[in-house]
């Protein structure tokens, strides 16, 4: 596979540049090579106009260039300061070869101060929100002197009310002198902080543009290479029958995760959940598939009680889960396409008759209709490891293997999660298209857009509790959403 044809990128001192283009357009291919992951076949680095040859990431560190990756990089049982000056030790080395970690943290402490962080370096990075994670590794290039930032779809793992800031935050490291690359398909992201967008296409620069003279639609062309063909409308008209209904589960621990959550989901419905991660979105979706015990209440499906059935069980009956990490939970990276095409499926028809043993041509032909189907770019084979994927094709893989089977219910956790525009709307057609045929869904997203974009019902969820519903047909005022989702209105 040829990932990039020529690419050209040029970045002025002291601009956000953002890097947009679909899914598999070279954009993370094209910085690791200004990093040093990825050797080019041809072309020529310059810095500063003097030529460079950067064959591992120590020579880019060296010229003054940083790089936070999409999944981060960090040791998770680490402090934060043990993190940070991971590779850079030696600038600590004190008597008898041991780390002078009370220097090292005075140098860190000023760059905080600089930056206005609020973070404790004694604290393991596994405690911390995914937000702040993201911030140490920010801290991390800048502490090695990175003056050339590179953010591979930063805000991707972030919640809506976290985006903000973190603008906010790139703003503020651009008046300190930092040269950033924003990599995004989020244009409404881009047209906010960027002073120049340049466009990737299969693996060719498309051109460059200042973002105060074009417009997102323009852009959108670009990437795609043709006009977009938007959403037809949702259904509004929706079935009496009930395909699941909770009564009254709850979920405990050390602290109550869910409370008291009843709804019901009917035939051909897009049931929507709004929330702020962390407020018992993924334990809801977990309840529901069987990854997780309600400590109390009822789940129905079909009119049949499935608390205790298995998850197997449950995906025979018709259930289907897109959770909302790939990595961890929705496929194995280490197993290759065709495998993670077939994962989650029952026998038939991928063993052979009478045996035990796999039936490799009906496993391909599966795996192929998804990769066609969903669009998956960048496949040598169908036997390749799942990791050489982008994460937007990881994610249109996952999504394919659970939508393909036309399921009863379907679960759907941040469905577009790391999608470029195109990708995206073509994940919305498929979601009202299993919708039209009669599939319940229940949509949890942060969002807001697609939210109200696909739901025929929203709820809100806040601090494990249903604190307020909206009905599409009644019109969705966003604001007054985004209101129950922080807590300032809806609260009993």
């Amino acid at each position: 596979i040829t990932a990039l044809r020529g690419a050209d990128f040029s970045l002025d001192e002291g601009e956000i540049h953002a890097l947009v283009g679909e899914n598999a357009a070279g954009k993370t291919t094209l910085m690791n090579v200004l990093y040093g992951l990825v050797k080019p076949d041809k072309g020529n680095i310059y810095i500063h106009g003097k030529k460079k040859i950067i064959p591992h990431p120590k020579y880019s560190i060296n010229y003054g260039i940083g790089m936070v990756h999409q999944h981060f990089m960090l040791v998770p049982d680490f402090t934060v300061l043990e993190n940070i000056i991971l590779g850079n030790e030696k600038s600590f080395i004190g008597y008898g070869w041991n780390i002078h970690f009370g220097k090292a943290k005075e140098v860190i402490k000023d760059l905080l101060k600089k930056l206005d962080i609020d973070i404790a370096l004694d604290r393991v990075v596994n405690e911390l929100s995914i937000g702040l994670q993201q911030k140490v590794e920010i801290l991390k290039a800048l502490f090695r002197g990175a003056k050339i930032l590179v953010l591979d779809e930063p805000t991707t793992v972030l919640a809506p009310n976290e985006i903000d800031n973190f603008l906010d935050f790139l703003e503020m490291l651009r008046k300190q002198g930092t040269t950033i690359v924003f990599i995004s398909h989020r244009l409404k992201e881009v047209f906010k902080i960027a002073d120049r967008i340049t466009i990737l296409r299969r693996g060719k620069t498309i051109t460059t543009l200042k973002t105060n003279e074009t417009s997102m639609e323009e852009v959108s062309d670009l990437m795609i290479g043709r006009r977009l063909e938007y959403l037809t409308s949702r259904s509004e008209s929706v079935s009496t029958k009930k395909v699941l209904e909770l009564k009254n589960v709850s979920l405990k621990d050390d602290i109550f995760r869910l409370k008291s959550i009843s709804f019901c989901i009917r035939e051909g419905e897009i049931l929507g959940i709004a929330g702020v991660e962390g407020n018992g979105q993924s334990e809801l979706a977990e309840i529901i598939v069987g990854l997780r015990k309600s400590t109390n209440g009822e789940i129905w499906f079909n009119g049949e009680n499935i608390d205790g059935i298995s998850i197997f069980e449950r995906r025979k009956k018709g259930i289907r889960y897109v959770p909302d990490d790939r990595i961890r939970v929705g496929l194995s990276l280490s197993a290759s396409i065709v495998e993670n095409s077939i994962m989650g499926y029952s026998r038939e028809p991928f063993l052979k008759k009478g045996h035990f043993t796999l039936n490799w041509k009906e496993a391909i032909g599966f795996s192929r209709k998804l990769i066609d189907g969903y669009g998956i770019k960048g496949i040598k084979s169908p036997f390749e490891k799942t990791s050489n994927l982008s994460g937007g094709n990881m994610q249109k893989l996952m999504v394919g293997r659970e939508f393909i089977s036309s399921p009863k219910l379907l679960v759907i956790s941040q469905p577009t999660m790391g999608l470029d525009v195109g990708a995206q709307i073509s994940i919305h057609k498929k979601i009202l298209e299993l919708s039209r045929r009669g599939t319940a869904i229940l949509l949890i997203s942060e969002d807001l857009h697609e939210l109200m974009t696909l739901s025929n019902r929203i709820l809100v969820l806040y601090r494990g509790k249903i604190v307020k519903g909206f009905l599409s047909k009644e019109g969705y005022d966003d604001k007054e959403i985004g209101y129950c989702m922080t807590g300032v209105k809806g609260i009993a």
